[in-house]
């Protein structure tokens, strides 16, 4: 994990030139899977970047792991735990540049996140995902941003539950994660991961406003847990991590390339 490969490079090196040449649509990629019944299934996701990282904040983590987040609600939840394999094509319209990239999706929902705790071996992620031993993160709250706080102080709590665990293998505290995606998720988005009171005419129809996150508690990291829309929202939040097997490289000047 000391090495970036040349593949992550050549990607974020790719997103941050089309993010300042037409934003956030970079971002947008299709994301396969295969259905019950064996057929293509094919919908437009939005890449989250690598899991453990953040493109402007330091989390004192780095992974070669994708992180996409879902409803678990949703169909392709089913179609990955029978198949895991994926293909993302990730066109970036603004340099004509096409990553096709190859691998195998674990689904991080609640269980997963309680269960690795107990059982590490139940991941192949492990390998994937390493501290960042040389680097000092701020826990400035002034600084860091609320999912960022969150995430510290989950990963601080985890860490003194495997105190007797050597610094450079400390396990990756994957609750942490799907919370710091759940808080930079925003309200708006939330909203639609509540289904309880999203029925048309019902008078206490979900708005963002019940979703707002404002704070975490400065000991363990969690939002209100007082709040039965947020409690059923981060229910349904999903992370699906992958494990990158192959990367094949597109753009009109170079032709085909074999990055991994």
């Amino acid at each position: 994990m000391n090495i970036t490969p040349a593949w992550k490079k050549s990607v974020q090196a790719s997103l941050k030139t089309n993010i300042e040449k037409i934003g956030t649509s970079a971002t947008y990629a299709s994301l396969a899977t295969v259905t019950e019944d064996n057929k293509p299934a094919v919908r437009t996701v939005v890449m989250r970047g690598f899991a453990g990282e953040h493109y402007k904040e330091e989390t004192g983590w780095q992974s070669n792991l994708l992180v996409i987040i879902t409803d678990k609600t949703s169909r392709k939840i089913n179609e990955i735990r029978r198949n895991p394999n994926t293909e993302i094509n990730w066109y970036m319209n603004g340099t004509m540049e096409q990553f096709r990239i190859r691998g195998n999706i674990d689904i991080v929902d609640k269980e997963y996140a309680e269960d690795i705790v107990k059982r590490p071996a139940v991941s192949n992620l492990t390998n994937d995902i390493a501290p960042k031993l040389e680097v000092e993160v701020s826990d400035n709250i002034e600084r860091n941003s609320l999912a960022l706080q969150s995430f510290l102080k989950q990963q601080n709590v985890y860490n003194r539950a495997n105190s007797d665990v050597e610094a450079k293998v400390r396990p990756f505290n994957w609750q942490a994660e799907r919370l710091r995606h759940f808080i930079e998720f925003g309200a708006s988005m939330r909203v639609n991961l509540v289904h309880s009171k999203q029925k048309d005419g019902d008078n206490e129809k979900v708005s963002p406003m019940h979703l707002e996150i404002k704070e975490v508690d400065q000991i363990s990291g969690w939002f209100d847990r007082n709040n039965e829309y947020l409690n059923e929202a981060f229910e349904n939040f999903v992370l699906l991590v992958v494990k990158v097997t192959s990367v094949l490289y597109w753009s009109p000047s170079t032709g085909t390339k074999v990055l991994l």
